[in-house]
């Protein structure tokens, strides 16, 4: 073994072994083989660099610009409610029809973001169907696969080959050339899911968990870690945010704190960024104990206590939700504390 093949070995251990470490990106690892090779001689600068102007590296690279764009605008999404719609609970339709959808998305995007897409769809409809959720989610991995069979773009692999009889002077293959042996193997594969997975995959029922006892305020409290303490402040003219609105006075960003709640003439009132905030309002302050500290002292508020009225008020009429952002959310790209949330 000579030198050159001893490098090339070391080298691809050496990234195999990043690879999996996952402790350095990917693309770093991959740039670095690249110099390793062009500094020790074993490829020239045109070599090293002919790559980056492959036509399949820019044809992925095309790839998940679509991909990114059927997330951006919804029309997966679209897909996905459509099929919520029209499956019904029916276990048979529910999974051929996710498998022919996700082969179809997965032929145009990224199999792994048609499956990412996929996946909060599969457990509401297997939920609503009282279908074990690995009867749905195997199949449209599976379908996720085949799917890439069907178009040029589909997968990495079809345009490598597509590409290489190009450049041996052969004609390359079309958009839809894999189409015929690809829809041969999908229905074949459909078929053989359908009936292998009732024997293959666990199915144990959901029955039960989809009844179970909602969250509670503290069950929220708790997932979210919002443990902390709750004052009930009196504002006056001597107080430091008397007469500004809530965005003004930056609670949240000063004092790692937040006002959920106003007491002014007898009312709850709800804190959003436009309120202003008057002498004489009672505010309701979440926060961590050092920082309700501080606020009360640098802004000059007064404690009051929180009676039982009081207790019975808040758990009536003030509550936590969870709530999902869609792709066209413009809270998206933001911080809470950009959006004076």
């Amino acid at each position: 073994m000579n030198f050159e093949m001893l490098f090339v070995f070391i080298l691809l251990f050496v990234v195999v072994s990043l690879f999996v470490s996952d402790k350095v990106r990917l693309d770093v690892v991959a740039v670095g083989a690249i110099l390793a090779l062009l500094l020790s001689g074993l490829l020239t600068p045109t070599e090293a660099l002919s790559g980056f102007g492959d036509p399949v590296l820019l044809l992925i690279a095309g790839l998940f610009i679509v991909g990114e764009g059927l997330f951006k605008t919804g029309i997966a999404f679209a897909v996905g409610d459509w099929l919520m719609r029209v499956a019904g609970t029916n276990e048979l339709k529910l999974t051929v029809m996710l498998m022919l959808v996700v082969a179809g998305l997965s032929a145009f995007m990224s199999s792994t973001g048609a499956v990412a897409i996929f996946i909060p769809i599969v457990l509401s409809l297997a939920a609503k169907a009282d279908i074990a959720p690995s009867q749905l989610l195997m199949p449209i991995s599976i379908a996720a696969l085949l799917g890439g069979m069907l178009t040029l773009i589909g997968t990495p692999p079809n345009l490598i080959v597509s590409t290489q009889l190009e450049r041996e002077g052969l004609e390359p293959f079309s958009f839809f050339s894999f189409a015929p042996i690809g829809l041969v193997i999908l229905i074949v594969g459909i078929v053989y899911v359908v009936i292998a997975k009732k024997y293959l995959l666990p199915n144990k029922s959901t029955k039960g968990k989809t009844n179970r006892k909602k969250q509670t305020l503290k069950d929220m409290v708790i997932a979210y870690n919002l443990q902390g303490e709750m004052l009930r402040l009196k504002l006056d003219d001597s107080s430091g945010i008397v007469n500004q609105t809530i965005e003004e006075a930056r609670l949240l960003s000063r004092y790692n704190t937040m006002i959920i709640g106003i007491e002014r003439n007898n009312l709850l009132i709800p804190a959003l960024s436009s309120t202003k905030l008057k002498s004489g309002d009672s505010l309701l302050v979440a926060g961590k104990e050092v920082a309700l500290s501080s606020l009360v002292t640098n802004e000059k508020l007064e404690k009051l206590s929180i009676g039982d009225y009081q207790v019975k008020r808040i758990k009536k009429e003030l509550g936590l939700a969870e709530v999902m952002m869609t792709p066209k959310s413009t809270l998206i790209g933001n911080s809470l504390i950009d959006l004076n949330f």
